[in-house]
């Protein structure tokens, strides 16, 4: 049976033992006092046997309440999931857009809202690349720091890996921190000796030299 046509079904029933119980509440009758008396308690009885009757329905509709919710927000979300990866990656192709264009400001921001609301995608990291790039082509040193450093620490198989290592030492070295810039660089040569970032770290090192 399904959880709606079994929602209908308690709540009738629930209806009609109501009813019932009015009825027997309301119910007086002229007879004789020990007569009354009598049909008083076992009046009680039936009613106090109907109200558990009652309270265990009672608690059936919540619980068959729960279910349809459950199920209707399932639904819901399953329906967002097939809809929503088209639109986050069109969110995400607008704010890498930005990016080619050299509008870092909106990339930015953009980017920072994007993180925000969908941290749980496989657009996660990225994202967060592009922010570090678009922080440091404002000059924003500190804050591609942190952005690229992330990368580095929290999604090691990131295809921006390369790439977030190879930025972390060109940004160390905008700060002044030469020394760790050139042990950034001499490690991403080491560990990645055939990749484009480890040339560019090469070149990268023979100017600071």
């Amino acid at each position: 049976m399904e959880i709606n046509e079994m929602y209908i079904k308690y709540t009738c029933i629930l209806l009609t033992l109501m009813l019932f119980i009015s009825g027997c509440v309301t119910t007086n009758k002229p007879i004789v006092k020990e007569v009354v008396n009598n049909e008083s308690l076992s009046n009680k009885k039936e009613i106090n046997k109907l109200k558990s009757k009652l309270l265990d329905f009672e608690n059936k509709l919540l619980d068959l309440e729960s279910l349809i919710k459950k199920e209707q927000s399932e639904k819901i979300i399953e329906k967002l999931d097939v809809v929503s990866n088209e639109d986050i990656r069109f969110e995400y192709q607008k704010a890498f857009d930005l990016i080619k264009v050299g509008e870092y400001l909106a990339a930015e921001e953009s980017l920072s809202i994007f993180i925000d609301l969908y941290s749980d995608t496989g657009f996660i990291d990225d994202a967060i690349y592009w922010l570090g790039e678009s922080f440091y082509s404002q000059k924003k040193y500190n804050k591609a720091l942190k952005e690229f450093q992330k990368i580095t620490k929290e999604y090691p198989n990131s295809e921006k890996l390369v790439e977030a290592i190879l930025k972390t030492g060109f940004t160390q070295f905008e700060l002044g921190d030469i020394e760790k810039s050139i042990k950034t660089l001499n490690q991403l040569i080491k560990s990645y000796p055939d990749s484009s970032s480890s040339r560019l770290a090469k070149e990268k090192l023979n100017s600071i030299k």
